[in-house]
């Protein structure tokens, strides 16, 4: 079976929605792109299980200082996004971006101690879509590739994202 990388699904669908613009042809809807998110995401479980029991996802992207780098510049990224930068009018950046590692370290094998709200009470007065969770799922890419993370720990930080959508999209 082919996998198809995190990356690929959304620098395809982002390809096809700018050639739909200029006429070209039609973009995917947000449902095929995120059914193709799935569909990579349960392609690459074995593969992402193996890793993870060879060395936690957490040492593998260097540890809660990285992380906290990493969630900085996405915090970063989402003030800057046209379609989900409203969100964040009002959010302390900076509390952000320290709350998420600590979410996010916490869950990929760190010791950090998380204290925040549960996930779906932080996420549900944004009425989030599916688009803007695949606008925010942009940036977390962009973030991680400009601090060169490999495209294995890409996937698996984009697959546990995708397995917690539906705590933050809300239908």
């Amino acid at each position: 079976m082919k996998i198809i990388t995190a990356t690929i699904v959304l620098s395809l669908s982002l390809l096809a929605m700018g050639a739909a613009i200029s006429g070209e042809e039609e973009a995917p809807t947000t449902d095929q792109q995120m059914t193709g998110l799935m569909e990579m995401c349960a392609a690459s479980a074995d593969a992402r299980a193996e890793r993870h029991a060879e060395k936690s996802l957490y040492d593998r992207l260097g540890g809660y200082d990285k992380i906290l780098a990493l969630t900085t510049e996405i915090v970063r990224l989402h003030n800057e996004n046209e379609a989900i930068k409203h969100m964040f009018a009002k959010v302390d950046s900076e509390m952000l971006a320290k709350h998420v590692a600590d979410f996010m370290a916490t869950g990929i094998g760190g010791t950090e101690e998380y204290t925040g709200r549960d996930i779906t009470s932080a996420h549900a007065k944004f009425k989030l879509t599916d688009a803007d969770f695949l606008s925010a799922g942009g940036d977390i890419i962009q973030a991680m590739q400009t601090q060169e993370y490999c495209q294995n720990e890409i996937d698996e930080v984009v697959c546990i994202l995708v397995s917690m959508k539906d705590q933050v999209v809300l239908k």
